[in-house]
């Protein structure tokens, strides 16, 4: 069952990070633009930590299989970069909607929504998936059966719920 949590929860991560940061790197201009809107950090530095979560975003991506193929150790520091960055991501959110400012989430690398309790709430279950595979981490993968397909699979229709959160909250509203 613990190898389950591990690939459903790495699934979900990979997919959304990945999408994330591929998206980011494709519009990084309108990103950075979010980013600087959030009136979070000083203007100069809105290029070089805009780098930086493209960056962050992409290792947390790549290191979960490669961890899950190499090293449980290489995938716990995968699964703790993940939940930092849901957490950073949650904490930056709800300072901007504190302040009563208006950003639209830039978070796939489109302009979307803005900022709401959605975001939050989002973030901080995936952070909880991050926790859920750094505790599963040591268990890896027993032997690949027709539930762990399932598992991936369910993963990735999360994940593309996700990704998708935005779009389908304003195709309902």
């Amino acid at each position: 069952m613990a190898d389950h949590a591990l690939l459903f929860s790495g699934t979900l991560l990979v997919a959304v990070f990945l999408t994330s940061s591929v998206g980011k790197i494709f519009h990084f201009s309108s990103f950075t633009d979010s980013v600087r809107e959030m009136r979070l950090l000083p203007i100069g530095a809105v290029p070089s930590v805009a780098i930086l979560i493209v960056t962050a975003e992409l290792v947390a991506a790549l290191s979960i299989p490669i961890g899950l193929l190499t090293s449980s150790a290489l995938l716990v520091y995968a699964f703790a970069l993940s939940a930092v960055l849901c957490v950073a991501f949650s904490l930056a959110i709800i300072t901007v909607i504190r302040r009563g400012s208006s950003v639209a989430c830039n978070c796939f690398g489109r302009q979307a929504s803005e900022f709401s309790a959605r975001h939050i709430v989002r973030n901080t279950l995936l952070a909880a998936a991050a926790v859920v595979g750094m505790l599963s981490a040591d268990v890896g993968v027993s032997s690949w059966t027709t539930e762990t397909g399932i598992t991936i699979v369910a993963g990735l229709v999360l994940s593309l719920l996700v990704i998708l959160m935005d779009d389908l909250v304003d195709l309902f509203a």
